[in-house]
């Protein structure tokens, strides 16, 4: 196991990231009324990258229930195309091409080699690009203020959701054309 860096490299690392985080802001094209609240929404956004892939996930959770106490309770730890359009687009209208060209690379690198010709297209993916999500539960877990059954994977997977091809168009179109 690692040691901890001492006081003084950890200073240096904090404001390494400050100054990263600074510069990367910095290149947002939005200067209106609600600039920090875009900011903050657009870190928000980039923090679901996960970067050795480029993969965009929903959301960083598993089993948050739908409503408190009920039975729908999904794992969102995944790419689900028609969530990362939207993170694409936002990332386009606010400057931010080089993110939104990266998630096109995912698709060609990654979610492309799990692509089955004779099944509908996949709503969603591991960041590896598979699609093979075998839905669980867990009934030794107790969900969100007793939420259950907690679920890992996602049966939607094999799912036809046809608005899926409309969102990946728009955010192609938009990624090559701005």
């Amino acid at each position: 196991m690692p040691c901890p860096p001492c006081k003084n490299e950890a200073d240096e690392l904090l404001r390494g990231t400050v100054k990263f985080w600074q510069n990367w802001l910095a290149t947002c094209t939005y200067h209106g009324r609600w600039q920090e609240q875009v900011h903050r929404s657009v870190l928000a956004l980039k923090l679901l990258t996960f970067e050795p892939t480029r993969a965009i996930i929903a959301a960083p959770c598993t089993s948050l229930p739908e409503v408190i106490g009920g039975t729908r309770n999904w794992d969102y730890r995944y790419t689900w195309i028609r969530d990362a359009a939207f993170t694409v687009y936002a990332f386009l209208r606010i400057g931010f091409k080089d993110e939104a060209a990266a998630f096109m690379h995912w698709i060609g690198d990654y979610a492309s080699k799990h692509a089955r010709p004779k099944a509908p297209g996949a709503v969603v993916f591991t960041i590896a690009g598979d699609n093979k999500l075998p839905e669980q539960t867990l009934d030794h877990w107790e969900g969100y203020r007793g939420s259950g059954p907690v679920r890992i994977g996602n049966d939607a997977v094999s799912q036809f959701q046809g608005d899926i091809y409309g969102e990946f168009l728009i955010f192609d179109h938009d990624a090559k054309y701005g």
